[in-house]
């Protein structure tokens, strides 16, 4: 794979600028299926009930994605590639050939017509996100001749598919956030962003970064560049600020970062760093790093506004995750809401997915961090 790094790099770089909009997602996907040596590169959106919010597909044009959906292509029970996608675990790379037979692509009206007449018999797929309400997905597919994907193609589909799924949830981020600032939530939010050049130095700030600097009880400014409130987390912030405004020089993970900030004599300040993609024939002024920080929220309300916008949770889901913070159990919190405890429990999952955390106990301490 060293040989193609550029390339490697170039497909992380669009996927990146596809979730701040600079460019099309179609870039992205037409590297990835360049790279993959396979035909087509696809991004999906899956709903729950079978709906698909949205199918972007390199090399083919909007007849196949209608037909896709009049066919019932974003059907589990009809299209074996979205069965799998749902049953597979975030970031599990699947092959068609390991789950699709001979006997399947005779008899299953979907693969013996639909494929056929477009030539898409291979698929190499992994869900990026997988909510209670939708599925987003990640797919290279091949015609029959390319056959199926070989063991150096699903290596560099494997290592590119964590860099799409940090676009995706970068974009799922910024389109929840401007849901609740059209909704009035920025104050509420106290939404303080930084932006840094390749240098680590702040060229932009919002009027809340401004005052959190200026207050300077966990975050300062000096020379242009942020300071924590110790050298040791001082370090930390530059180090991580550095390594994402730098961005990727080599295959690797995706470069974002999460920091906290303060200590028990201070509220904390979470801190989220996210890469900006790099432009061509730049001097080296252009944003490089954004930095948020999710703000010093003490009540229940605040919090659950928080969780809302910079989470995408329903206001359901973050009533249940602000119980849970409070020490309630799956069962009181059943009782309060009157809904039944399995409710509580699916709420529960959908929780540890959107915030990225295993089990309760994890789920507690990020809210803690947040409270």
């Amino acid at each position: 794979m060293r040989a193609d790094d550029q390339q490697w790099l170039a497909v992380a770089d669009a996927f990146n600028a596809a979730a701040i909009g600079e460019t099309s997602w179609l870039e992205g996907l037409a590297g990835l299926a360049a790279l993959t040596g396979s035909r087509c590169g696809e991004l999906i959106g899956l709903g729950s009930d079978s709906a698909v919010p949205f199918n972007w597909v390199t090399d083919l044009g909007p007849d196949w994605v209608e037909e896709f959906v009049a066919v019932g292509g974003g059907d589990p029970e009809i299209n074996p590639f979205v069965r799998m996608g749902r049953d597979a675990a975030e970031l599990e790379v699947r092959v068609s050939g390991e789950f699709i037979t001979p006997q399947d692509r005779r008899t299953l009206p979907f693969l013996a017509e639909h494929a056929v007449r477009y030539d898409l018999h291979h698929a190499c797929l992994t869900p990026l996100v997988k909510q209670p309400e939708h599925v987003i997905g990640l797919a290279v597919v091949r015609s029959r001749r390319e056959g199926d994907i070989d063991a150096q193609g699903r290596r560099i589909f494997a290592t590119l598919a964590p860099h799409a799924r940090a676009a995706v949830r970068t974009q799922l981020a910024l389109e929840h956030r401007g849901t609740a600032i059209v909704a009035g939530a920025l104050e509420a939010l106290s939404l303080a962003v930084f932006v840094c050049d390749v240098r680590g130095l702040v060229r932009a700030m919002t009027p809340a970064a401004e005052t959190l600097v200026s207050e300077g009880a966990v975050l300062r400014m000096q020379g242009g560049r942020l300071r924590a409130g110790t050298c040791e987390q001082t370090r930390a912030l530059e180090q991580a600020i550095g390594c994402v405004a730098r961005g990727l020089e080599r295959p690797g993970e995706p470069l974002a970062r999460s920091l906290l900030l303060g200590d028990a004599r201070k509220t904390p300040l979470a801190l989220e760093i996210v890469p900006l993609p790099r432009r061509a024939y730049a001097f080296g002024f252009e944003p490089r790093a954004l930095i948020l920080v999710r703000g010093r929220q003490r009540s229940a309300s605040a919090l659950t506004t928080l969780l809302r916008a910079a989470y995408g949770l329903t206001s359901a889901e973050a009533d249940v995750a602000v119980r849970l913070g409070e020490g309630g159990t799956p069962e009181a919190i059943a009782d309060a809401r009157a809904s039944s405890l399995a409710t509580v429990r699916a709420q529960m999952r959908a929780l540890y997915a959107k915030l990225d955390v295993h089990n309760l106990n994890e789920l507690i301490a990020r809210l803690r961090q947040l409270s």
